[in-house]
Order: structure tokens, then C-alpha cells, then sequence
């Protein structure tokens, strides 16, 4: 399985290695949302860091981006940061497309994509989030 997941009472480190693909990003969704955090989940910290192929389509990005904005205004605000470095970084900013909440001056939903560990970490406490 070339994803892991480490749960936090407020959110989750997402981290993926090696080969990516759709059915890959579907399961760890599926596992992200099937937790139960006991402060909610306000924050993702999805990283590629350690990904040497990312075979994930448009059509999956779009869904997940989606369910990501959906399940921010209906649950509650939520931030995602995402460690890209090199792959999987063109298919981050199409899932961060579809997952701006754009419809209002209060996001429900804030993105950012960055290239390091310690700058997602950096941008996740600069809007609130603290890693529990």
C-alpha cells in the first residue's frame, strides 16, 4: 500500500511513496473520512515527497477536490496543505482548483501547495492549526 495515514485529534498526515494511483487516492479518502477525530477535522497535510509516479486521472482530482469543499461546508472549516515537490504536483493544482471555495469571502476550504514539509506545517499554523 503506498499510502499511510497518521491520525491526529484535529486531522491527519496523509503520505504517500513509491507508485500513485486513482484506486489509491480513493481508499486513503475513504479512510480519511471514515475516522473519527475527537476536535474535528480542520486540517490535512497530504505528502508527496516520496512519490515517483503519479498515475492518478483528472477525473479523480475533480472528485476528490470536490468531496474535499463539500465535506469542509458541511463539517466545518478545513485547511490542506500539500507537499509536492515534483510528482503529483500538476494533479494537485487540478484537485485544488475543484476544492476552492470560492463562493464566499469566508472559505470554508483553504489550499495550498507547497515544496516542503516545514513550509506546509509553517502555513498550517499561520491559519490556526494546531498539530495535536
Amino acid at each position: 500500500m503506498p499510502f499511510a495515514l497518521e491520525f491526529h485529534n484535529n486531522g491527519v498526515f496523509l503520505i504517500f511513496t513509491g507508485v500513485v494511483t486513482d484506486e489509491d487516492l480513493l481508499e486513503s479518502d475513504d479512510d480519511l473520512y471514515g475516522h473519527v477525530y475527537p476536535d474535528g477535522l480542520q486540517f490535512q497535510l497530504v505528502d508527496l515527497t516520496d512519490v515517483r509516479d503519479f498515475r492518478a486521472s483528472h477525473k479523480t482530482m475533480r472528485y476528490l477536490g470536490e468531496k474535499d469543499r463539500e465535506y469542509s461546508q458541511t463539517h466545518g472549516k478545513q485547511k490542506i496543505a500539500v507537499i509536492a515537490p515534483t510528482h503529483g504536483r500538476a494533479n494537485s493544482i487540478v484537485w485544488e482548483v475543484w476544492a476552492q471555495d470560492n463562493s464566499t469571502e469566508d472559505p470554508a476550504l483553504l489550499t495550498k501547495i507547497v515544496d516542503s514539509h516545514l513550509e506546509a506545517v509553517t502555513w498550517l499554523r499561520k491559519n490556526g492549526i494546531e498539530i495535536s
